[in-house]
């Protein structure tokens, strides 16, 4: 069993990190100050500086709590029967049923890449771990005959980074933005992509 010690730093590295979003969302990186956020989570600077030395290690804490859940979302999708069926679930928690708030916060975060080389080197990070963990999946899903064999996993993992990315930015900039059709969009051609007949032969032409 982990010590009340160690649980009760984790609760407030989580509640420091809950504050720390709640601020950058509302005021951006920049406009966001350590004072703000210190405010927010109901801590003197002394104290939170023992858990977080600089916003850019909040932005950090916030990947990795997003790769702890990711992951284990992952891990249940490889021991699911069905991983279109799966897949398609998880997608839809992240780009339709989590807060308008979340993409917000990830495209804040993500604009600071041109000028912040800390953050530019955490983005090649999250980037490396999102295309690992759906390459994975897409050919796990080869592998079971779930996909055509001849599918091109990698470029169908581009595809939906990318595609992700931009619904993202539609529902941070865009309050009426409607991501629902756009998900049924990105299933339709991921399907054209992964379920594709390879090319028929000319060895048979007269």
């Amino acid at each position: 069993m982990p010590r009340i010690d160690d649980v009760q730093r984790t609760d407030r590295k989580s509640a420091i990190l809950d504050a720390a979003e709640r601020c950058f969302v509302r005021s951006g990186f920049h406009g966001a100050s350590m004072s703000e956020i210190c405010a927010e989570a109901g801590m003197s600077p002394g104290n939170l500086y023992r858990y977080f030395p600089s916003k850019e290690a909040m932005i950090e804490g916030l990947c990795e709590r997003d790769f702890d859940e990711v992951g284990d979302q992952f891990s249940q999708l490889e021991r699911a029967s069905d991983i279109w069926q799966a897949f398609e679930a998880m997608a839809r928690h992240h780009l339709v049923e989590e807060p308008r708030e979340h993409c917000a916060m990830w495209i804040e975060t993500m604009s600071e890449v041109a000028r912040n080389p800390q953050i530019a080197a955490l983005r090649e990070k999250v980037d490396s771990f999102i295309h690992d963990k759906i390459y994975g999946a897409l050919d796990l899903a080869r592998s079971r005959g779930q996909t055509s064999p001849h599918a091109d996993i990698e470029r169908t993992a581009q595809f939906l980074i990318t595609f992700a990315d931009g619904l993202m930015l539609r529902r941070a900039r865009d309050p009426g933005f409607d991501p629902v059709p756009h998900v049924d969009i990105m299933f339709s051609v991921l399907r054209d992509m992964l379920l594709q007949r390879p090319p028929a032969s000319n060895d048979n032409k007269t």
